[in-house]
Order: structure tokens, then C-alpha cells, then sequence
């Protein structure tokens, strides 16, 4: 029961000190002090500890031994393009590769996550991911699905991409119809392009959602 509530108070100080880094309260090449994130977040240094740790797993934090954790620096924009390049390359590889394994069950799966972005709930970020590692790990190549992941949450994490407008959703949404379309009709030229769409489509709401919170030049 005690670990369980130590858990619970690390998931807690780890959602708080995520969404302080996202929301620019705590700025890049911030050192993150444990005392004094004890006092502001009321949660022991235990559970705190165990929060920068996993911060640091996906690399909004940088631990740094007898230094402590400081919040780390965003990809400039030039890396940001080479990062998109990439994650297109792989993730229509893996799409390609998931398409012959998918299970109608898991189309079902696909159908719900899309009506539940209909609305641009807050967290359709995360919809969105869930949206396509659903497809990419039907792939059954896992390495391949933890380097897309890594280079995905290499721009995303530092980004509150999850504040997307409306207009934005809108059109993720849209993408998202046709991608499960061409896997119901097992098209694979159609799925390569869509996946290759809205893949891109994100990379101009990081273009403008970096310039806003770093102002940074497209």
C-alpha cells in the first residue's frame, strides 16, 4: 500500500513538473532544485527524485551527476526538420509493415480514438500518439517503435502541442479518417501518403508552436 502511494506521489510530481517545462514556467537551462520543488509541489523528496528520473527518460530533463537535473534545451529548427525527415522515413516503413497484421479489432480501436478527437479534447495530443503507435506496433518490430517514439517525443515533449487550435484538429482528424480507410481497404499507396500527410501537417504546428514559446524564427 505504501508503494503504492509513493507512486501515485511520483506520477503526481512528474505530471506537475512536466506541465510546468511545457507551459514555460520553468524555461530551459533551469536547474530544477529539490528542496526547492519540495516546497512549491508539497511532495516529498522520494517521489520527487523518482519524477525527474523519468523526466529524464524523455529528455525534458537532463541529470547531471553532482549537479543535479536541469530542464534541457529544445532541438533547434534546423534539427527539428532532420528529426521530421526521419520520423516520416520510419513510421510509413512501420505503417507499411503493420498493415498486413492489423486485426479488426484493432481498427475498432483506431475508430474509437478518432471519435474521441472529434472534439479537440485537451489531451488530443496524446490521442494522437496513441493513434498512431496503435498502428505502428501492429508492425511487430518494437525497436523500430521505441526509436519512433524517441524522435516523436524528442520535439514533442518540449511543445504544448496537446493546446492545439481548432482548425489544427480539425485537419489531424480528417488525416486520421483516411488513414484508417486505406488500412480497411488494405491500400498501401494511400497509406504511405497519409501517414507521410499528417505526419508533415504536425511539423507546421511545431513551426509555429516553437516560434510562439521560444521565439524562434521559423
Amino acid at each position: 500500500m505504501e508503494t503504492d502511494k509513493s507512486s501515485m506521489k511520483s506520477l503526481k510530481a512528474y505530471e506537475i513538473i512536466r506541465d510546468m517545462i511545457l507551459s514555460g514556467e520553468k524555461l530551459p537551462g533551469s536547474r530544477l532544485i529539490l528542496s526547492d520543488l519540495e516546497k512549491e509541489l508539497n511532495i516529498g523528496r522520494g517521489p520527487i527524485r523518482e519524477a525527474l528520473m523519468r523526466l529524464d527518460r524523455t529528455g525534458l530533463v537532463k541529470n547531471i551527476p553532482y549537479k543535479g537535473a536541469i530542464v534541457e534545451t529544445p532541438p533547434n529548427s534546423k534539427e527539428i526538420l532532420h528529426i521530421y525527415d526521419l520520423r516520416i522515413n520510419l513510421e510509413v516503413k512501420l505503417g507499411v509493415e503493420a498493415m498486413t497484421n492489423i486485426t479488426e479489432q484493432d481498427i475498432l480501436k483506431l475508430e474509437e480514438l478518432h471519435v474521441a478527437m472529434q472534439d479537440c479534447p485537451k489531451n488530443h495530443h496524446h490521442l494522437d500518439s496513441d493513434f498512431h503507435f496503435l498502428i505502428y506496433d501492429a508492425s511487430n518490430l518494437p525497436h523500430l517503435c521505441n526509436i519512433a517514439r524517441i524522435l516523436r517525443g524528442s520535439v514533442e515533449n518540449f511543445l504544448n502541442i496537446y493546446r492545439r487550435d481548432k482548425d489544427h484538429c480539425v485537419k489531424f482528424n480528417k488525416e486520421h479518417g483516411l488513414i484508417i480507410e486505406a488500412l480497411k481497404l488494405q491500400d498501401l499507396d494511400e497509406l504511405k501518403k497519409t501517414i507521410a500527410v499528417n505526419i508533415e501537417s504536425g511539423l507546421d504546428v511545431i513551426r509555429d508552436t516553437y516560434a510562439t514559446l521560444f521565439k524562434v524564427p521559423h
